[in-house]
C-alpha cells in the first residue's frame, strides 16, 4: 500500500490517491474507487486491502470538491484516476512497474460516487465492469434516458437506506441498465452498509465527528455557489472541515462476518468480469442469506 500524490499532480478532478496492490504477481487488473457527498478518500479504504488480497490493484481517490461534485464530476475523477493509475505500469520505481494489465480496468463508487461509476460505464465502454454502492443520481439527466448497455454492472444496496432510497435510486438504475447486471439488496441495510466488504456502519463512517459534520452541512447549504477545486492543504470555503464527514474506514474484511456476503458477491463479480475467472459465475447464482432481493 502506498500513497500516490504524484498521480494527482496533473488532474483537477481528484486530489488524493492511495494504491493497494498485491505483493506478488503480474498482469494484474485494477479498480478505482470513489466516495460520495462530503466523503474524504478513506471512507472506502476497507475495500482496498480486501481486493488487493485477491489479486486486484485497487486505488481509492479523494474528490477535488467532495461537497459539490455530483455524478459527472465523480465520473470524470474515476476515469482520470484510472488512466493515471495505468501510468504506474511504466514508471521506474513504482511498486507495480510492469505488473499491470492495462486492458483490464474497473470502477466502483459509493452514493454520488455510485452514480459516477454508472456514468463512467456509459462514457467508457472499454471498462470490464463497474460496481455501484448505494448509488445516488441526484437527478442527473442520464439517469432518465440511458445507462450502460455493455459494461457489466453490480448494484449493492441496503433496503433500509433513507439517504438514497433503493426504490427511487438503485432499482430504477438497475432496470434501465441493459448490460449484464446483478442487484443485491441487503436486508435491514442502511446507506452505510456497503462501505466495506464485511458491511459498514454509520458510527465508523462518521467517526464521532458530530460538530464537524454539522459545520460542513451548514456551510455547504449556505454557500451561494460551490467554490472550484483547490489543491491539498487548502480548505474549501463551503466545507471548512475537510475530514469532518465520511472518514472511515468501515466494514474491514473479517472471517465469518455476518454481512461478509457483501464482499463475497463483489469479489465474485470482479473475478468473473475483471479477472476472467468463469468459475466465479456459479457463486453469483447463489442468493445470500442476508439478501432481501437478489436478481440478475
Amino acid at each position: 500500500t502506498y500513497e500516490a500524490p504524484h498521480l494527482c499532480a496533473d488532474s483537477d478532478s481528484f486530489i488524493s490517491a492511495t494504491v493497494y496492490c498485491p505483493s506478488t504477481g503480474g498482469s494484474l487488473p485494477s479498480i478505482v474507487i470513489v466516495g460520495g457527498w462530503l466523503c474524504e478518500e478513506h471512507v472506502l479504504a476497507a475495500w482496498g486491502p480486501f481486493l488487493a488480497s485477491h489479486g486486484i490493484v485497487a486505488m481509492t481517490i479523494g474528490n477535488s470538491s467532495p461537497n459539490c461534485d455530483l455524478g459527472p464530476e465523480r465520473c470524470k475523477a474515476l476515469l482520470d484516476a484510472s488512466k493515471a493509475l495505468q501510468s504506474e505500469n511504466v514508471r521506474e520505481g513504482s511498486k507495480i512497474f510492469g505488473r499491470l494489465d492495462t486492458s483490464r480496468r474497473a470502477v466502483m463508487g459509493y452514493s454520488l460516487g455510485g452514480g459516477g461509476a454508472q456514468l463512467a460505464a456509459l462514457d467508457d465502454p472499454s471498462l470490464k465492469c463497474a460496481i455501484a454502492l448505494a448509488p445516488d443520481s441526484y437527478g442527473h439527466a442520464s439517469f432518465s434516458q440511458k445507462l450502460t448497455d455493455s459494461v457489466p454492472m453490480l448494484f449493492l444496496v441496503g433496503n433500509a437506506d433513507s439517504e438514497a432510497p433503493h426504490m427511487k435510486q438503485a432499482l430504477p438504475h438497475y432496470n434501465m441498465t441493459t448490460a449484464p447486471k446483478l442487484y443485491f439488496e441487503i436486508k435491514n441495510g442502511d446507506h452505510f452498509v456497503v462501505t466495506g466488504p464485511s458491511g459498514g456502519n454509520r458510527n465508523d463512517f462518521e467517526s464521532d465527528r458530530g460538530f464537524e459534520i454539522c459545520c460542513n452541512c451548514l456551510c455547504t447549504y449556505s454557500c451561494a455557489d460551490c467554490v472550484g477545486p483547490r489543491k491539498l492543504g487548502t480548505l474549501r470555503l463551503s466545507a471548512p472541515c475537510p475530514r469532518g464527514y465520511g472518514t472511515g474506514p468501515s466494514g474491514l474484511a473479517s472471517d465469518n462476518a455476518p454481512r461478509g456476503a457483501i464482499g463475497g458477491v463483489a469479489l465474485a463479480w470482479l473475478q468473473l468480469f475483471l479477472q476472467g475467472d468463469e468459475s466465479a459465475r456459479s457463486r453469483l447464482l447463489q442468493r445470500p442469506g442476508i439478501a432481501s432481493r437478489f436478481e440478475s
